[in-house]
């Protein structure tokens, strides 16, 4: 696994993230909702010493199970383009009927389709040096990216979604008030880091996470 050049916390802090993930447990898959699956994670800052937990950043991915959802009798169109439109974005880009145009399949070398979308990776701004935000996107593509071939992320998308949820988060606090191109350009930084590659002129940044990528957890 490559190395990346990167800072650290200081000693007696630690670096967690929490992901909450929402799938059915019934054998009905007649909606394509059922392969859209919403991540969201809570990074927090903990002290080993006092046992003390600070919110420090939050992730926001997308599993979409296109190939799962053909399996079922579920186009990649019906799921790409019917029920979001973020995700429409990547389809319109991405996909060429049922699978990945060809340029994707040759630059990217994929096989199946299924596909991991980045949505934001923000962190609080006196935690930014330390590479947290960095981290939390590596361990997000580890954990989630294992049935597929290609991880996508499309920073500008950050500021429509900076106007859907007023208020609620962390992430609304310190990047929608007055840092939405800081955040948009810190994203774009991160996923030249973990190894994304930029299609053509689309703003869509993209990783087959099958690949040798730098390391970017903390050391």
């Amino acid at each position: 696994m490559l190395r990346s050049k990167r800072m650290g916390l200081r000693e007696g802090l630690l670096a967690e993230v929490t992901f909450t993930i929402l799938a059915t447990l019934h054998q009905d898959y007649g909606g394509g909702e059922n392969f859209l699956h919403d991540i969201q994670g809570k990074i927090v800052i903990r002290n080993v010493d006092d046992e003390t937990e600070e919110p420090a950043g939050e992730v926001r991915a997308c599993l979409v199970q296109f190939s799962e959802a053909q399996a079922h009798g579920i186009s990649s169109r019906v799921l790409g383009d019917g029920y979001s439109q973020e995700i429409s974005i990547y389809w319109q880009e991405l996909f060429d009927g049922d699978d990945f145009t060809v340029e994707i399949q040759n630059g990217w070398q994929t096989e199946r389709t299924d596909l991991l979308i980045v949505g934001s990776v923000d962190t609080h701004p006196k935690f930014e040096i330390s590479g947290i935000g960095l981290a939390a996107l590596g361990r997000t593509i580890d954990l989630f990216s294992r049935s597929c071939d290609l991880v996508a992320c499309f920073p500008e998308e950050m500021r429509n979604y900076s106007n859907q949820k007023p208020g609620s988060s962390l992430w609304k606090v310190q990047t929608v008030k007055s840092n939405v191109e800081k955040a948009i350009a810190r994203l774009q930084g991160y996923c030249l880091k973990c190894g994304f590659r930029l299609l053509g002129q689309t703003g869509i940044y993209l990783l087959n996470p099958t690949h040798e990528r730098p390391d970017l957890l903390l050391e």
